[in-house]
């Protein structure tokens, strides 16, 4: 493990990263809140900035907020006439988040919007997204994507966080009262069983998928 921590930060010194403000939304996250593991991280937050820049892509979809700090990442990225619509169920945490959003030159790109997701995204109807990041409950994670995919635009893209569940999804025995690895098993297996999809799997940092419509080729 620790070897692995070494080379995901021989990485990050040879990768582009989020702003210094970014940095440290997410240093005081992980030290000050209970579930600060739970953010997405720098090495998620330099690939989605890849993604963005080598796509173009510039409306942005986030289904789960946490603190703001991958919305803030992806914004950094995006073209001064893009957006990042980001939804969280947690508007308590909006007043914290916003503090750091009102301190970056790119905070005018964001747009909170609170509620069940489930019902938020039939509000975003007839939007179209190019890059949709699902970082939210597990369990609604397959509600989650049927209703991005049709906000997706034709070239666009979903990535799923933590679909590998701290490893748990490749256990062979897994317990049936862990709620919340045996729906990302369902998910991960239902992704993988939709031949509309064209998807990749990658062990990076709790794993994320990537997903978008196939196209003939």
């Amino acid at each position: 493990m620790e070897n692995l921590k070494e080379i995901e930060k021989y990485c990050l010194n040879k990768s582009n990263i989020p702003s210094d403000l970014c940095v440290e939304l997410g240093d005081y996250t992980k030290d000050n809140h209970p579930l600060g593991r739970m953010i997405s991280g720098e090495l998620v937050a330099s690939l989605l900035g890849f993604f963005i820049r080598s796509n173009n892509y510039k409306n942005i979809l986030e289904i789960g907020t946490f603190t703001g700090y991958s919305a803030l990442a992806m914004a950094e990225n995006i073209p001064s006439d893009g957006k990042v619509i980001t939804i969280d169920k947690n508007k308590k945490i909006n007043t914290f988040t916003k503090s750091y959003w009102d301190r970056s030159e790119v905070g005018n790109k964001i747009e909170a919007r609170f509620g069940d997701a489930n019902l938020v995204l039939k509000e975003l109807a007839g939007q179209k997204f190019d890059l949709v990041f699902i970082d939210a409950d597990k369990g609604s994670y397959k509600n989650y994507l049927e209703l991005s995919l049709e906000l997706l635009s034709e070239n666009g893209m979903i990535v799923v966080d933590n679909v590998l569940w701290n490893g748990k999804v490749a256990s062979e025995t897994i317990d049936p009262e862990d709620k919340t690895t045996n729906a990302l098993v369902d998910f991960n297996n239902y992704i993988e069983s939709r031949d509309d999809l064209y998807k990749t799997m990658l062990p990076i940092r709790d794993g994320l998928y990537l997903i978008q419509k196939n196209r003939s080729v």
